[in-house]
């Protein structure tokens, strides 16, 4: 599955450019150095300093021109405190705004190290690639528009790998005047970092990889990614998906199997109340498990919608993904290259041999994809491993120059790797195995955080471990389970009749109570981080709903044919109105402990229902908020 960031969800959640936050950092730790004589400096960035290092397009020299890359440096340490180098996840992600982003989280970096960071050629200020049609593709998958993208490019396309920014970091390493380099990369700048190990062993004090990439992968499928789904759909299931399945990847196993046979439309409501058709595809499930890397809290939700799905029911899914849209939204080219990251295609294991007509190149992966288990592909199936990677280069040249070699042994240097363990991008065991090839490397397992660690762990944890590791002192491999803060709920009625009255009372009377219980246990899940907070939203299956400092309700449905209004008061008793095609009308009152009383249909009634009023996210919410927003 591609990776759109490295840590580019800074960028995609809201950081589209160096922010005065970060600016104020730098400022607090202003006491900067004298620049190295070799180099022209220049203040840039509140009190940063920026300079340029040319360096070959073409180090072999048969294809003339250069690259000049964009360098930054923040040297607010005491002299001889060693360069730490950062670099940025993609490929294709802006180094500088996404390295000031990243020391937000942790300035305590730029008082302990001179910190280096660059745009990696082809992005950012460092001679920009661009490809307006890739640019429009946010899934960054149209065969079409890579094949644009490699005419536009022409032979230089070549010219934009790993080994190439490899060389660029020894060209800056060199300019610097830096003796050895303490490497921190994100997603993709952890492969940087491994392969200029390997390159430069003897230029690499320490190593710290957050969502490590392995620079060896040879899986054209990404099935390491697959296996990932189950164990982390049962890991953020709330309460375990206790009453609600025991085995939450086979049902997506089976709702995959179910949609290729017949696609399942439905409709979602928006904020405003308004109504959007849609229809489940198994490739669109898929892209919103990889997208809840960024946000857990999303996935926790999916167990429950799935088992709706295989109902009938497309709603609850439709209302997840519509929820996971903003991540894969494009981001601006100054801060994510398209054209830099097509680049995938000239060194991405791919399942055709070099040479394949491109008219034969999908007949070849489908016959190498058959021929693994169909389990492999679980809980989907090999036309949803084609999406990615695979579409986007089915059309791109072979690459001009043949592969490189990953290079030797992994130097012996003290190595932190910091893992997500609900992240898919880069899976735990993809860090599990890095971590068997580097000598002394310590990992950290952080249970309930996706991808890239720093920036979005609530508890902190990942970062404590860092720092403590730059500061040469133990590890504490253990880091406690971050909560995603979402609620076990129920499979969604999809009709007043399959409604069980409630207990005590009978007919249309009981079925509309037990239809406000419903109506309360979607709230809950519709107001927690799943749904981004919840502040306001539509109905399940219309109206609206909003939760700042008290809720709210304006016509929302839930249970088809009833349709519930009103408002919570200062005791925090709801105050609800019930009217509907299907509904005994009346007024009611909920308490925060879920009594209801009230008249319904002209009688009184009194009921202790299932659910509860939603109350208001607490701390652990609002953190995965802050951090899944990029603040």
């Amino acid at each position: 599955m591609i990776d759109g960031s490295g840590v580019t969800h800074y960028i995609r959640a809201g950081m589209r450019a160096i922010t005065t936050a970060a600016l104020a950092i730098v400022a607090l730790l202003a006491l900067s150095a004298p620049a190295e004589a070799r180099l022209r400096w220049e203040r840039c960035a509140g009190e940063a300093d920026c300079t340029r290092v040319r360096v070959p397009l073409d180090r072999s020299g048969g294809m003339p021109g250069s690259v000049s890359l964009r360098v930054i440096r923040l040297s607010f340490a005491r002299r001889g405190s060693g360069h730490l180098m950062y670099l940025s996840g993609g490929p294709g992600g802006a180094g500088i705004p996404e390295m000031l982003s990243v020391l937000l989280e942790v300035p305590e970096l730029a008082s302990r190290y001179t910190v280096i960071g660059f745009d990696q050629r082809g992005t950012g200020r460092s001679g920009l690639l661009r490809c307006p049609e890739l640019e429009r593709d946010g899934r960054l998958r149209s065969t079409a528009a890579a094949e644009q993208c490699a005419r536009r490019l022409g032979a230089r396309r070549s010219f934009y790998t790993t080994p190439d920014t490899v060389a660029d970091m020894e060209a800056i390493r060199q300019a610097i005047g830096a003796p050895k380099l303490t490497l921190f990369g994100i997603s993709y700048g952890t492969e940087l970092a491994l392969a200029y190990a390997r390159a430069y062993p003897a230029h690499v004090e320490r190593l710290i990889l957050d969502s490590v990439v392995d620079p060896d992968e040879s899986d054209a499928f990404g099935l390491a990614g697959f296996r990932a789904m189950g164990p982390s759909l049962a890991s953020l299931c709330p309460e375990g998906c206790r009453g609600l399945t025991s085995d939450p990847r086979a049902d997506l196993s089976a709702l995959t199997a179910q949609l290729r046979a017949a696609p399942l439309r439905g409709s979602w409501y928006d904020r405003r109340g308004r109504r959007h058709s849609g229809t489940l595809r198994p490739t669109a499930i898929a892209d919103l498990l990889y997208d809840a890397d960024y946000n857990p809290a999303l996935r926790a939700g999916v167990p429950t919608a799935v088992r709706a799905a295989l109902a009938g029911d497309a709603a609850p899914l439709l209302r997840l993904l519509a929820a996971g849209r903003s991540y894969a939204l494009p981001t601006h080219p100054r801060l994510f290259s398209a054209a830099r990251y097509a680049t995938v295609c000239e060194e991405t294991p791919l399942p055709w041999p070099r040479g394949t007509p491109l008219e034969d190149r999908f007949h070849i992966a489908r016959e190498n994809a058959l021929a693994l288990p169909p389990a492999a592909f679980a809980p989907f199936d090999a036309e949803v491993a084609y999406a990615d990677e695979i579409d986007l280069c089915l059309r791109w040249p072979d690459p001009a120059r043949p592969p490189q070699p990953g290079g030797g042994a992994y130097p012996a240097v003290p190595a932190l790797l910091l893992q997500g363990q609900e992240d898919l991008r880069t899976p735990p065991e993809v860090s599990a195995h890095v971590a068997t090839l580097v000598p002394g490397a310590r990992r950290v397992v952080l249970p309930g955080v996706g991808h890239a660690v720093i920036g979005a762990d609530p508890s902190d944890c990942g970062r404590r471990q860092l720092l403590r590791f730059v500061a040469g002192r133990e590890i504490r491999p253990h880091c406690p389970r971050v909560a995603t803060d979402v609620p076990a709920t129920g499979v969604p009625p999809v009709s007043f009749a399959a409604l069980a009255p409630a207990a005590g009372l009978d007919g249309r009377v009981g079925r509309t109570v037990s239809a406000v219980d419903a109506t309360l246990d979607w709230l809950d899940f519709a107001v927690s981080p799943a749904l981004d907070g919840g502040e306001s939203g539509g109905g399940l299956r219309g109206g609206t709903f909003t939760h700042r400092g008290r809720l709210e309700l304006r016509g929302v449905v839930v249970v088809p044919g009833v349709r519930v209004s009103g408002a919570e008061a200062r005791s925090g008793t709801l105050r609800l109105r019930v009217r509907g095609s299907e509904a005994a009308r009346g007024k009611v009152r909920v308490t925060r402990r879920g009594r209801l009383t009230g008249r319904l249909g002209a009688r009184r009634v009194t009921a202790q229902l299932a659910n509860r009023p939603p109350r208001p996210l607490g701390i652990g919410a609002r953190m995965a908020r802050i951090a899944t927003a990029g603040i």
